[in-house]
Parts: structure tokens; sequence; C-alpha cells
């Protein structure tokens, strides 16, 4: 080999390291953009509780503005139904596990005139027929849960909240079905929009409940609920049937009031939660 050949190897080989550009990825096999051929950890992201919305009257698909008929053979139309969730609880061996996303929201200060800024768990869901698959908030912890517990409306805290001022895209700002009833009421945990007959021409009711018909009122079922590791979304099912939401309503009869008490009365049947 020349002297000259033996050079430009050299050169080469001595110039290898220089071109070699480390590959950013995120190297947590527990996160799901997990990259086993990067070399430089970045950018992470983990796995999500996700809630899956399954809405039906009895064995039919739940449709806004349709006609369904009650055991006592009344049609009657469901126009929409709209209700809010938050407070996501998980318990596993006597442990209560939570989604890890927060965010710092204005609030109405509790006496007075003063706004405030507080920090409240990110899991408020504002459930509508769409989207059906709703993301919760980042959660982490894998295995077998033995319990799930969610609050049908909101806290006490979170009914404070400034929905002018929330971010943009929040279940709690002001939207076209927003659930806000003003300063004095604040939010409208559940809402029911229906026509007590099959007549286009008649003019809907809107059933609506809040703190003071609900109480604190939770969704909980038992079961193995199971989280897999390796960087996949918690997956969970709500069944709602409102078939059960309005049965024993007669619809013509009665006004508001009953028929709200009755469907307050049937919640405890109407909601599930399975994997």
């Amino acid at each position: 080999m020349s002297r000259i050949s033996f050079a430009v190897i050299l050169v080469a080989v001595l110039l290898l390291p220089a071109c070699f550009e480390p590959k950013e990825g995120c190297l947590d096999i527990e996160a799901t953009n997990f990259d086993a051929a990067a070399d430089r950890n970045c950018c992470c992201q983990y796995p999500r509780l996700r809630l899956e919305t399954v809405q039906r009257f009895d064995t039919l698909q739940y449709l806004p503005d349709s006609l369904y008929q009650n055991d006592a053979g009344q049609i009657f139309r469901i126009k929409s139904v709209v209700f809010y969730l938050s407070e996501f609880e998980l318990f596993q061996d006597n442990g209560l596990f939570a989604v890890s996303d927060t965010v710092q929201l204005f609030t109405y200060a509790p006496t007075g005139g003063d706004t405030l800024k507080e920090t409240f768990i990110k899991d408020f869901l504002l459930v509508r027929r769409t989207p059906v698959d709703n993301p919760v908030g980042e959660f982490q912890p894998t295995g077998v849960f033995e319990r799930v517990k969610v609050r049908l409306g909101l806290s006490p805290d979170a009914q404070r909240v400034v929905p002018q001022l929330a971010p943009t895209g929040s279940p709690l700002r002001i939207q076209g079905d927003s659930l806000w009833y003003g300063p004095s009421a604040g939010y409208v945990f559940l809402q029911a929009v229906v026509a007590r007959d099959s007549m286009l021409a008649t003019k809907p009711d809107t059933l609506a409940f809040t703190q003071a018909d609900l109480g604190n009122f939770f969704i909980e079922n038992t079961g193995n609920f199971v989280h897999e590791s390796g960087g996949f979304d918690f997956r969970l099912k709500l069944g709602v049937d409102y078939k059960k939401m309005f049965a024993g309503i007669n619809w013509t009869s009665g006004d508001i009031p009953s028929w709200k008490s009755q469907i307050v009365a049937n919640l405890p049947n109407v909601f599930s939660v399975s994997q």
C-alpha cells in the first residue's frame, strides 16, 4: 500500500466519529413512543387513561334527536343528553391512583369578589354522543385494579371555575352546549333535552340537574381492570342506558320536577364501567 493510500484511509477513519449524529428518541420502555434505536433520551410520552362511551337505549344504539318507546308504549324524542365526569379514581391493593395531569384555573373565591388561581387534576370530561373515545389524562401505574370510581358532575371547588378564563378547548369553558348557567348557579352536571311525544312541533323540555339535585353522585364498579405494562393506554368503557334513565316516566302527565325526581332515582342503574 502506498503512503498516499494509507494516509487517505487514516483520514477517513479519523473523520468517522465526527460524522456520527446521535438519534434522539424515548428510551423508556414504559412510554408509548419507546424507540430502541435511539441514542439520546428525549421526548417520552406516557400512557393515558382513555374512556370509551357506549351509549344506548336498551339494545338500540342511542342517536340524538331520535324517537324511542318506553315500557308503557309511549313514544318520545331524546334531543340530546350531555353530562360532566371528573375525579377518576382507580383502586389497587387499598391504594388510590389518579391521572397525573394538572391544570391551573381561575376560580371565584368562596367569599367576596376576588378571583383566585388554583391547581386541579386535569380529568374533566364533557360527555356528548361523540366523540366516543375520550382521553382523560396521563396514567402510568400498571397491574390489576379492583375498583373504579368517577364523579358524575364536578367537585364544589371545580364549580367555582371562571369559564371565560379556562384554557381554549377545556370542557369547563363556555361552549355551544355548555352547562354553565351563570355565577350564581354554576355548572349543571347533567342536561337532558326531551320532547314528550313524536310530533316535530312539540316544544322540547330541558331537564337540568345540579349539585342540589344529584348531591355527590359517583359511578362505581368493581372487577378486574387491567392496565398492561409496556407503554399501552389504559382503556375503560362507560356504558350508559337511556332506557333505564327515563324508566317509569309518564310523558302524558306530570311535569319537569316529577320527571327529574324519577331520573335521579333511576341513576344508580344507568351507568356501568367495564373493560
